[in-house]
C-alpha cells in the first residue's frame, strides 16, 4: 500500500499528503522506529484530532497507514502466512490524542489478537509526541497470553524492544528454532502433464517453488491427459484420489502447477473443503512479494497481485456475500439493500489497479530519463538474462566484485541491480535482471515490464544458462520467448553456461558460448575477454571531418554515443567519438557523398 486509509473524511488533502510522506520513511532492521516518523504522525493527529498508525514489518517496511481508531480500523492483511501459534511480524505504532501515551484495553486486545510484535501508543499534544508506551506479548498460559508493558519512553530504546520482541518470539513459538517440520505448511503437488509415464518428474520445478515459498512436499499427483479438465483441473475420479491422498498424508495445501481459473477454485474448494488450494501464478507470486525490497518491485507485485486476485474473490472470501449497509436517510426513509462488500471490494482493487499503474508509469518515466543519460555516457550496457537459478547473481559477483544476495534457490534477488565495471576494455555497466520461469504469469511479465525492459536497451546481453540442468534447452527456449515478449530478441547475446563445475563439459556447446563457474571461477577470464571482444565490436572509436550542413547527425551523436571531441571549422566539422558499427557506417556515408 502506499496510500493512507481508515477515516480520512473531512481531513484536508494537504495532511493527508504530507502523513503519506511516512512511506517513504522505511526503517532499518534494527530500528524500532524513527523520531521523524513519529513527528510525522504527531503532527497530523494535533491538526486534525485523530489517531494515526502505522504497520511496519521486520525488514522496515511501511505496511499501511491508517487514521482513525485502533478498534474501527481492520490489520491489514499480512506479507507472509503465519500460524496463530507465532507473531505476526508486524508492529503498529500510533498516536493518543490528549497526551495520553498508556496502552488502552483496545489497544492491548489488539496486540494479542492479532499477534503483533508491539504495539506502542504515543501521547501527542499540541502536535508534539510527549511519550511513548510499549505493549510485548508474555507468558502463554492456556489460551491466554499476558502483556508486559515497557515505557514510559521519551526516546525510543531500539535495543531493548528488539530485544523483548526475540524474546517474545521464543516464548509464542518456542520450536520454531528447531525449524520443526510440523509447524510448516504440508503440501500435495498436483499438474497435468501429456506424456506423463507415471513419475513426478514434470513438477520438478514446482517443488523447487514450493520449497522456496517455505512448503514441505508430502506427495505429488500427475494425471495424464492432454489439457486440465475445465471444472476440476483434474478428471472427477483424479481429483477424489486427491482427497483420498491428503486424508492418508495429512496435507495442509495443494498446489496446483497451472493458474486456475475462478470457476475451477471454487469447484475444487468445494470438494476438497478446508484444505488450502494454491496455483501456480499465486506460488509465484507469493515469493516474488517476499523478495521484493525495492519501493518499484513492491508496487509491481501488489499491481500483479491485485489483478490476480480480482475475478478470484468470489472464490476466496465466500464471507463477502453479507451486506454492507444502504445508504438511506433519516426518519423513516427506507434503507436500500446497498452494495455487498464483494462488490464494494472489488471496486477498491480496480481503484488500486489503477493507481499502480500510475505510479509504475511515473517509475519508468524516470527510469527512461535516466536510461537516456546513461547512453549520452557513452558507456557500454550489459545485461545478465536467463532462467531463474540459473547464477546470475553469483556471476554479477564474481565479475563486479559486489555482494548481491546469492542463494541456490528461485528467484533470490528479484530486484535489478547494476554495477560499474572494467574488464579491461574501459568501463561498463552491467545489470542484473530478474530471472524467467515457465508459465511466468502474464501479470508479472506487463508489471514488471519497465524492470524487464532494462535487457530491450542493452548494448549486449549475457545469456546464462544452467549446464548442469536436465531441461536446459527448454529453459533456453522460455528465455527467448520472454526476450521476444520484450523485443529484445535482436539485441547481441552472448550464452555463457554456467555451473560447468557440476555438469558434463561434454554436453555443453562450445561454438559462440563461454563456459564458466561463476563459483570457482573457471572459464572467467575467457568470459571477460568475450565481452570485452564483443564491446569493441559494437562500439568503436572514429574521428572523422563531417559536412557543416550535419547537425543533426552529430545530435544523434551526442545523444546515444560518446562524443570525445567537437569542434566547428571553416572546412567542417571535427569529431571524435565513440559510436555503434551502425553509427560509424551514417557517418562515414555522410563524409563519402560530399
Amino acid at each position: 500500500m502506499s496510500k493512507v486509509t481508515g477515516n480520512i473524511d473531512g481531513i484536508r488533502r494537504s495532511y493527508i499528503e504530507r502523513l503519506e510522506m511516512v512511506f517513504e520513511m522505511e526503517t532499518d532492521r534494527k530500528q524500532f522506529c524513527s523520531e521523524e516518523m513519529l513527528a510525522a504522525l504527531a503532527f497530523f493527529t494535533g491538526v486534525t484530532g485523530r489517531e494515526a498508525m502505522v504497520y511496519i514489518d521486520r525488514a522496515g517496511r511501511i505496511e499501511a497507514v491508517v487514521v482513525g481508531e485502533q478498534d474501527r480500523v481492520s490489520l491489514p492483511a499480512l506479507r507472509k502466512r503465519r500460524s496463530e501459534s507465532r507473531l505476526s511480524g508486524i508492529r503498529c505504532i500510533h498516536t493518543h490524542p490528549g497526551g495520553d501515551g498508556n496502552l488502552s484495553k483496545v489497544d492491548i486486545q489488539a496486540l494479542k489478537s492479532a499477534r503483533l510484535d508491539a504495539m506502542a501508543a504515543v501521547g501527542v499534544v499540541d502536535g508534539r509526541a510527549t511519550f511513548m508506551q510499549v505493549g510485548i506479548l508474555g507468558e502463554v498460559t492456556g489460551d491466554d497470553v499476558s502483556v508486559n508493558l515497557f515505557g514510559p519512553y521519551e526516546t525510543v530504546p531500539d535495543d531493548v524492544l528488539w530485544a523483548e520482541i526475540e524474546a517474545a518470539d521464543q516464548r509464542i513459538r518456542p520450536e520454531e528454532s528447531k525449524k520443526s517440520e510440523a509447524e510448516i505448511a504440508r503440501a500435495i503437488l498436483v499438474g497435468i502433464d501429456p506424456k506423463n509415464d507415471g513419475d513426478d518428474e514434470p513438477l520438478r520445478e514446482l517443488r523447487q517453488l514450493a520449497d522456496t515459498a517455505g512448503f514441505i512436499t508430502i506427495g505429488c499427483i500427475v494425471q495424464s491427459r492432454p489439457r486440465p479438465d475445465k471444472s476440476f483441473y483434474l478428471g472427477y475420479g483424479k481429483l477424489h484420489d486427491l482427497i483420498l491422498e491428503i486424508q492418508k498424508l495429512g496435507a495442509d495445501t495443494v498446489i496446483f502447477d497451472d493458474e486456475l481459473t475462478p470457476s475451477q477454485i471454487r469447484n475444487i474448494q468445494k470438494e476438497l473443503g478446508k484444505t488450502e488450494i494454491i496455483d501456480r501464478t499465486a506460488l509465484i507470486l507469493d515469493i516474488f512479494s517476499s523478495r521484493a525490497s525495492t519501493h518499484e518491485g513492491r508496487l509491481q507485485v501488489e499491481l500483479a497481485q491485485t489483478k490476480y486476485l480480482l475475478p478470484r474473490m468470489t472464490g476466496y472470501w465466500g464471507h463477502f456475500t453479507r451486506m454492507a449497509g444502504g445508504g438511506g436517510g433519516g426518519g423513516g426513509a427506507r434503507r436500500g439493500e446497498g452494495e455487498t462488500q464483494l462488490e464494494v471490494d472489488r471496486r477498491l482493487l480496480r481503484r488500486r489497479v489503477v493507481e499502480l499503474e500510475k505510479e509504475i508509469d511515473k517509475i519508468k518515466s524516470r527510469r527512461e530519463v535516466a536510461r537516456v543519460a546513461r547512453e549520452r555516457t557513452g558507456i557500454p550496457i550489459v545485461a545478465l538474462v536467463g532462467y531463474t537459478n540459473a547464477g546470475k547473481s553469483t556471476l554479477m559477483n564474481a565479475l563486479s566484485g559486489s555482494d548481491v544476495l546469492a542463494e541456490n534457490k528461485l528467484f533470490a534477488t528479484l530486484d535489478p541491480i547494476s554495477r560499474r565495471i572494467n574488464l579491461g576494455g574501459g568501463e561498463l555497466l552491467l545489470v542484473d535482471t530478474v530471472g524467467f520461469i515457465n508459465k511466468l504469469p502474464h501479470d508479472l511479465v506487463n508489471a514488471f515490464r519497465a524492470t524487464l525492459e532494462e535487457a530491450r536497451f542493452a548494448d549486449l546481453l549475457l545469456h546464462v544458462v544452467d549446464s548442469s540442468s536436465d531441461n536446459r534447452e527448454r529453459q533456453m527456449e522460455v528465455v527467448n520467448d520472454v526476450l521476444e515478449q520484450l523485443k529484445a530478441s535482436t539485441n547481441p547475446i552472448l550464452t555463457v553456461y554456467n555451473k560447468c563445475d557440476i555438469a558434463n563439459e561434454a554436453d555443453i556447446p562450445k561454438k559462440g558460448s563461454v563456459t564458466v563457474s561463476a563459483v570457482t571461477g573457471a572459464g572467467m577470464e575467457d568470459l571477460k575477454a568475450a565481452v570485452v571482444q564483443k564491446i569493441s565490436e559494437m562500439r568503436r572509436i572514429v574521428s572523422l571531418i563531417l559536412p557543416l550542413d550535419s547537425g543533426a547527425l552529430v545530435s544523434r551523436i551526442y545523444a546515444v554515443g560518446q562524443v570525445h571531441e567537437c569542434e566547428y571549422k571553416e572546412n567542417g566539422i571535427h569529431i571524435t567519438a565513440t559510436v555503434t558499427g551502425e553509427d560509424e557506417s551514417r557517418l562515414r556515408a555522410v563524409v563519402c557523398s560530399k
